[in-house]
């Protein structure tokens, strides 16, 4: 009787292991991305506006300046988009895993045999890569940093 509880114990523990992670797929990283994100394309068409009112009239270095703030914040947009993508693939390799390990503690066999099988697995990746998270922060950063630049140089010679 003990096996059979010691198997439904690891059963539940790694389903519940599962649901955890795709759940987590849907907080934490993904929504500082996700505010990077809107911030860089709301401030992208904000900019791009100056240049189309004619009552502003932009020096050339101005331009260039929103130029270069623009495609800071296009990269940032970028480097969202691919942390979305490296943390989906993240999260599918966890619950891939938890499925596996589930998988092995409901077949019929000795549970040291499973637990063997189980070690042989090895230990779960602790977190994906957030790299592109930074480089977002600071594309965003700069991107503003250099339109804000722009907006005080255009106020200082009007």
């Amino acid at each position: 009787m003990k096996d059979v509880e010691e198997k439904r114990w690891h059963l539940d523990r790694f389903q519940r292991a599962a649901l955890y992670w795709n759940n987590l797929a849907n907080q934490q990283i993904f929504e500082i991305n996700k505010q990077l994100l809107a911030l860089a394309t709301i401030i992208l068409p904000l900019t791009a506006s100056i240049v189309v009112i004619d009552t502003i009239q932009l020096r050339e270095y101005e331009v260039t300046m929103l130029i270069f703030g623009w495609m800071f914040l296009f990269l940032s947009i970028i480097s969202g988009l691919i942390q979305v993508w490296i943390d989906a693939r993240y999260f599918n390799y966890v619950s891939n895993d938890s499925s596996s390990r589930e998988r092995l503690w409901s077949q019929d066999k000795d549970n040291n045999e499973v637990k063997k099988e189980v070690e042989r697995l090895g230990s779960i990746k602790p977190f994906s890569s957030s790299v592109p998270t930074l480089f977002q922060g600071f594309f965003v950063l700069f991107g503003l940093l250099i339109i804000m630049l722009v907006a005080v140089s255009i106020l200082i010679n009007k």
